[in-house]
Order: C-alpha cells, then structure tokens, then sequence
C-alpha cells in the first residue's frame, strides 16, 4: 500500500482500546492517519466534515450506537469500510453488523494484530 494517506478512524467508549489501536498504528509508522472518538456523536461529526477510509467501532455506546454509526456512514459514503467490534457479540448482532454494509465484525477481546491485518486487507 503506496501513495495517500489513508485516514482511519476508531470509535470506542473505552479509552484503553482506542488508545492501544492509536499506538500500534503510529508505532508502526505506516502510512495511515489515524483519528480517535469516544462516542458515536463524536464519531459522526468527524466523519461528516472529513471522511475516513476505514472506520473501526464498537457496537455498543451511549448516544448514536455502532450499528446507527454505520448506517449513517454507508448512506453518505457506501465505499467507506466499517469494522464492527462488541464485547457482547450475538449471532444476531454479527447478522446485522454484516446485513447493514459491515467489512468484518470482530469480537473482543481480540489481538491488535489481528485487527491490523483485518484493516490492510480493507484498504487493499
């Protein structure tokens, strides 16, 4: 992967897990542009003034949830990647993550590696 900077944003009400992603990627000092939201609020309004390639989020969070995040991202920018992610993950929630445009949903806990490859392989 050359070229323009891809832009990444993470979307999680726990700190520790956006935080820990952020660093893995700056680390790692590939060409991403990586941009963190505690909350879905956050996230849409980030995302609507300048969107991103790839967007990881949890599923559950106050306010706008993963699953209304998602929707809203793939109505204005269906090209855009979504990675869902959820500590309580269902059948049910892994069906409509994926009936609703998702690129992979992951449960947690999960390696950061995992996700990172899970993210190269969307953006190639």
């Amino acid at each position: 992967m050359s070229g323009k900077l891809k832009r990444i944003l993470i979307v999680d009400d726990e700190e520790t897990l956006t935080f820990s992603l952020y660093q893995s990627f700056i680390i790692s000092k590939e060409n991403y542009e990586v941009v963190t939201a505690s909350s879905g609020n956050e996230a849409w309004e980030k995302f609507s003034s300048n969107p991103f390639d790839i967007v990881v989020t949890d599923i559950t969070m106050p306010g706008i949830t993963g699953i209304e995040l998602l929707k809203r991202i793939k109505q204005e920018h269906p090209q855009t990647h979504v990675i869902m992610m959820t500590a309580y993950g269902s059948d049910e929630k892994k069906e409509e993550a994926l009936n609703n445009g998702a690129y992979r949903y992951i449960e947690k806990p999960f390696e950061i590696k995992l996700m990172k490859e899970i993210i190269a392989s969307a953006l190639n």
